[in-house]
């Protein structure tokens, strides 16, 4: 069967060959050639019996001796559009005819690219490239490139064989990154295999283009200076063609760089021309101390009535004032739109004196000083202990005493008691007749303190309360009375615990604090191989004659305290070991399986964990609750079910313990040796693996069965 096919292909292919045979052929059958330039093309037949063969240009044509071909050549081809055939007539009048495929180009005679002037950034604007005498126009590609980049190309389908002249355009919005960019465009014929190689380029000279922009303005628009600054403007502008920059205060031109004073305050204007005006408004600010205080004057003011001293000056920023004088608490100032006030209500004696202002700010200050003068006024406050002198012992009663001298036209004096910033007491005291020599009023206040208000302060305040029944007036307030308050000493418990373990051969140390005032003596009671540095006791090395019983003391001028401290001795393991119960053989994957770890000679069981591993990762841990303090033996157990993964998997136990008191000392541990276990799990067949089987079992018989008919 497939010989037959075959056999019919090869007539098929005799049949084709004996029809095809006897025609014309060319050689090249088709040329491309510039306009002017020589052309030669043969024309052949393998017929014999041919009456004719010719051309139908026949000029330059030659033909072979044995009239099998004929050459057309033309030394300066110039007719545009022509189309060449060669002919043959047979012996027996028939006829037969090629045409040559001939191409006739030319390349442009110039190509040119043009634009009208600069640009201004972001507008649109159309570059137009000229291509002049170029043929044919249906193998033309014009690229246009900006720099070595291909931003657009265009092809042609005019039919048209003769030279003509076309443009084209490009369109482009140009930024000021493109200031300076070079466009040109190309003329490319592409003619074909049979053409030159590569094609044939005319390009136009480069056209650098000029964007306009701005100006932009970089610039503050506030600035702040120091008198006496130098100063210039951290202004700069950008634009295209390059802009000036000019500065206006007031409509006059200012020059930088400026030595700057409190006068140059104020607004500036900047001026920026480019390829455009624009302007900017700065505003600068000075700064300057303060040089003088105006508006504060001496004044001469009668008891109980008020006064007002003004403080101002000229300064930036705006000062800040603080006054100076004898504190008094009739005495108030307020500060408020750059001027500073104080106000004396009701004055008394207690007001009368200097006075001092000062203005300051970071640049400087200034000062001025004044006097107030009461008229018709002495008095004084003073507070006192009674019957006691030096520190005051915790929670003990004593006596404090506010004395008041004062001369003046009243009958009363009202007392008000200060604890801190807190009124604890008042009362008025005084005679049944209006006072008008000199007198000494007192009262007392009963106090008891703890270690908490050491340093509490109390003062005493007089006030007069007038006969008439009018507001009460200021006499004055005495000096503070410091509290100083002594106490018994106490020992810090959570430093120092009642019972501390300790390990045999390691040192030990315990830190006795204690909280007391005067600060407290510490000492303790010593065994053998301890010292005591700074009250802290280090037992250098813990054997059975350095443990039991330790007394911490701590003792002031107020009292004595103690703490009892008792050490135990803490055993490490002698050795910890794990195995298997109960089973010896390989474990088979998923049944269940018991570890053991025996831990030899531990104590206090208290203190112990012990950590079951699996390689290096945690998987249980174990306590006691024993409360044995000698050495003992004991176990701990692990269930395991293995998996085939855990073929070979390695388990450890390790026996830990803790010591850690006060976060400062690691625990100690003892680890067994390591168990590794195996694992037998069956063979699986998976369902793929047995329809591969099957399938490559199907292919070996097939093969066989049509290997075995081939050659059969």
């Amino acid at each position: 069967m497939c010989e037959g096919i075959l056999l019919r292909i090869f007539l098929g292919f005799l049949y084709l060959y004996s029809n095809v045979a006897g025609t014309l052929w060319l050689d090249p059958p088709k040329v491309v050639v510039r306009h002017g330039d020589s052309v030669s093309v043969n024309c052949s037949t393998n017929v014999t019996d041919q009456a004719l063969l010719d051309w139908e240009k026949p000029q330059g044509y030659t033909k072979d001796i044995n009239d099998k071909k004929v050459t057309w050549t033309v030394e300066h081809l110039t007719e545009w559009g022509m189309k060449p055939f060669c002919y043959m007539t047979d012996a027996n009048n028939n006829q037969d005819k090629i045409e040559l495929n001939i191409i006739i180009y030319k390349t442009p005679d110039r190509v040119s690219i043009s634009t009208v002037g600069p640009m201004i950034e972001g507008e649109q604007y159309e570059l137009q490239c000229d291509i002049q005498n170029v043929a044919p126009v249906e193998f033309l590609t014009v690229s246009w490139y900006k720099g070595d980049t291909l931003v657009k190309n265009i092809t042609f389908t005019d039919p048209i064989k003769t030279p003509v002249n076309l443009s084209d355009t490009l369109q482009i919005s140009p930024s000021r990154d493109d200031d300076g960019a070079q466009y040109r465009c190309e003329a490319e014929l592409d003619l074909g295999p049979e053409g030159p190689q590569p094609p044939p380029t005319v390009t136009s000279d480069p056209l650098t283009i000029t964007v306009y922009y701005g100006p932009e303005i970089s610039c503050s628009s506030h600035v702040t200076l120091e008198e006496g600054e130098m100063f210039t403007p951290s202004c700069s502008a950008e634009g295209n063609p390059p802009p000036e920059m000019t500065w206006y205060k007031e409509g006059e031109r200012v020059d930088f760089p400026q030595r700057m004073n409190r006068n140059n305050a104020g607004q500036y204007i900047l001026t920026v021309i480019s390829s455009s005006t624009v302007h900017h408004t700065l505003e600068v600010e000075m700064l300057y101390p303060p040089v003088s205080i105006s508006e504060l004057h001496d004044k001469s003011v009668d008891f109980g009535y008020d006064e007002v001293l003004k403080c101002s000056s000229d300064a930036r920023p705006h000062p800040q004032y603080r006054w100076e004088y004898i504190p008094a608490p009739n005495v108030r100032t307020n500060n408020t739109d750059g001027v500073s006030l104080l106000y004396i209500d009701y004055a008394t004696g207690l007001n009368t004196g200097t006075y001092k202002c000062t203005a300051s700010n970071k640049l400087g200050e200034t000062s001025q000083s004044v006097r107030v003068d009461v008229k018709g006024t002495h008095d004084r406050v003073s507070i006192e202990t009674v019957g006691h002198t030096g520190p005051m012992i915790e929670d003990r009663e004593y006596e404090l005493r506010c004395i008041v001298e004062y001369v003046a036209p009243v009958r009363h004096v009202e007392v008000s008691w200060y604890k801190g910033g807190e009124r604890v007491k008042s009362a008025s005291i005084g005679d049944t007749e209006t006072t008008k020599s000199n007198k000494t009023w007192s009262h007392d206040l009963t106090v008891s303190h703890n270690r908490a208000e050491n340093g509490t302060q109390y003062k005493c305040e007089a006030k007069v309360i007038k006969t008439s029944g009018g507001p009460l007036l200021l006499i004055g307030k005495s000096a503070p009375l410091n509290i100083i308050v002594h106490y018994k000493p106490v020992i810090n418990k959570a430093k120092l615990p009642s019972d501390v373990p300790v390990f045999r051969g390691y040192p030990e140390t315990l830190v006795c604090e204690a909280e007391g005032y005067p600060p407290p003596t510490i000492t303790w009671s010593l065994k053998p191989n301890t010292e005591v540095k700074q009250g802290h006791l280090t037992i250098m090395e813990a054997t059975n004659e350095n443990v039991g019983e330790y007394k911490c003391t701590a003792s002031n001028s107020v009292g004595t305290t103690f703490r009892t401290v008792t050490v135990t001795m803490k055993e490490t393991p002698d050795r910890v070991s794990i195995s298997t119960v109960g089973h010896t053989r390989p474990m088979i994957k998923g049944r269940q399986y018991e570890l053991q770890c025996d831990i030899y000679k531990v104590a206090p069981v208290a203190f112990l964990t012990v950590n079951w591993y699996k390689g290096d990762t945690l998987v249980e841990n174990i306590t006691f609750t024993d409360s044995s303090k000698s050495p003992g033996n004991l176990s701990a157990t692990l269930q395991i079910s293995p998996s085939r993964d855990d073929d070979g998997a390695q388990y450890r136990c390790e026996a830990e313990l803790g010591w850690d008191i006060d976060g400062s000392r690691p625990s100690l541990k003892v680890s067994s040796q390591v168990l590794g276990i195996t694992v037998r799990y069956g063979s699986r067949i998976t369902f793929w693996a047995v329809v591969g089987s099957f399938v490559g079992l199907a292919v070996v018989m097939v093969l066989g069965y049509l290997l075995k008919k081939r050659t059969g």
